[in-house]
């Protein structure tokens, strides 16, 4: 019963990706080149990096080229590091949402993402 839960759960999460991942495909495939680069290079890289993920390597090769060195090898760290981060789905959706809201395929979602640490006296 528990492995019937957890393979459910699994298959929902693959499903949310791959709708993702078409998302992502669409917007990327909807500019060209200037103005794909022009919102790449705006973009932050967690941003960037958490909606080129959802992509395969080969996918994302085109954008790497388009971005700045500097700038494709951060992104490139940040997909590096987020594959052992232990981010929500809550919390991946609504990066998934900015990164679409720069095409303009989504509303830009309300408040932030990230929490910051407050500095002690």
């Amino acid at each position: 019963m528990r492995d019937q839960v957890e393979e459910r759960k699994r298959a929902g999460v693959l499903q949310d990706l791959s709708r993702e991942a078409a998302a992502v495909r669409q917007c990327l495939a909807g500019l060209g080149a200037t103005a794909l680069q022009n919102v790449l290079m705006r973009m932050p890289d967690k941003v960037c990096a958490v909606g080129l993920a959802t992509l395969a390597e080969a996918e994302r090769a085109p954008a790497y080229a388009l971005m700045a060195p500097a700038k494709a090898s951060r992104v490139k760290e940040e997909i590096r590091l987020e594959s052992r981060r232990r981010t929500t789905a809550l919390v991946r959706g609504r990066i998934i949402r900015s990164f679409l809201s720069y095409f303009g395929g989504a509303e830009k979602p309300g408040g932030s993402i990230w929490i910051r640490p407050k500095k002690r006296a």
